[in-house]
Order: structure tokens, then sequence, then C-alpha cells
């Protein structure tokens, strides 16, 4: 083994910038066949997308859509937040059925309520499958075994479904009642109602 260190990375190491995605220098277009075939560019009217090209092996890709999940919104109508808050705190009196009400009435008028609406139904049907799923997963070795402590595989969801609702919905009814989009974690909501 030598002492000497490695060579310093060269331009050779380092990734092409994101602007050249063929290696060529900026400006330069890219070499014959990389390109679309001719008739399949873009619609008349229409340019580049915004944000200039990038090279996809290098980094994660374009960013994302940094203002939510329905782009850029104004300020959320007083009604929208009461309605938004209704479904998230409508559970503690009646489960999901006021939060399915307020997302079939109002989903056409507001995609605030429609989102809040849904994220309160999809919270709870995720809530319901887990302890299913968790009760059949526990009934299995109970019939065999006769023996009660198998129920203890209930306790996570149970969990969930008792101190973990009432955390969600205050964090839901908070963010709603500021007019913020509020996602829950996949794990405690998934997606199933949009």
């Amino acid at each position: 083994m030598t002492d000497t260190p490695p060579p310093p990375p060269g331009p050779a190491d380092q990734p092409p910038p994101h602007h050249s995605p063929y290696g060529q220098a900026p400006g330069t277009p890219p070499p014959p066949g990389d390109g679309p075939p001719p008739g399949y560019g873009p619609p008349p009217g229409y340019g580049p997308p915004p944000g200039g090209g990038y090279d996809p092996r290098w980094g994660y890709g374009p960013p994302g859509v940094p203002n939510g999940p329905y782009g850029p919104q104004g300020p959320v109508n007083p009604n929208d937040l009461t309605w938004a808050m209704f479904a998230y705190l409508g559970a503690i009196l009646a489960g999901f059925i006021p939060a399915l009400v307020i997302y079939f009435v109002k989903r056409h008028e507001s995609s605030f309520i429609r989102f809040h609406a849904a994220q309160m139904v999809n919270y709870q049907l995720t809530m319901l499958i887990q302890l299913l799923a968790s009760l059949a997963v526990a009934l299995v070795p109970f019939a065999v075994t006769e023996h009660p402590a198998w129920f203890v595989l209930i306790a996570p969801a149970y969990l969930n479904a008792v101190i973990g609702q009432w955390v969600f919905i205050v964090l839901g009814a908070l963010r709603s009642g500021k007019g913020q989009f509020y996602r829950f974690p996949t794990f405690f909501c998934f997606r199933m109602v949009r």
C-alpha cells in the first residue's frame, strides 16, 4: 500500500451540467438522431416547459410543485374554513359520517373543503382497515391456542384509533382553520377518496 493520496477529481469525474443532457457545449444542438422525430414537437403556440432541462442521470430531476396539492391558492373563504374544520370536529360526534356528508355536498364548491373532508374520510377508513386487519391476524392464533394473549397484536391499531385520532383531528382542525392544506402521514391515512 502506498502513502500517496489519490489524484484530485478531474473534469471527467464530474457529472455533466444539467442544461446539457448530451454532453455538448451549451447552445449547440444535440447530435443528429438524439431528438424527437420530425412532427413530434410541442403543439403550435407552446414553447419549452418552464425551468429548463435536466439530466435525469444526475440528481433527482426537476423540482415538484411548491404550492400544495392544488397549485397556488388565494385567500380561503371563511365559510370554507368553517366547513373544513367541521369535517374534522364532526368525527368526535359521529365518526366518519359528517366528513362523508360534507365531502358529497361541498366537493364541487371548494377544493379546500373537498381536500379536508376527503382527508378525514380517508383517515377513518384507514383506521377501520387497520383494526379489522389486526383483529383478523389475532383471531387465527386465538382460535388455535384459545389464549387471549394474542389480542395484544391489536394494541397498535387500537392505540392509533384511540390516541392518534385525537392528535390528527386537532392537527387537521387547526391547520384547516388557518387555511392550510395538511396531509396526514400515509401510514395513518391511505388516500382512497380524493
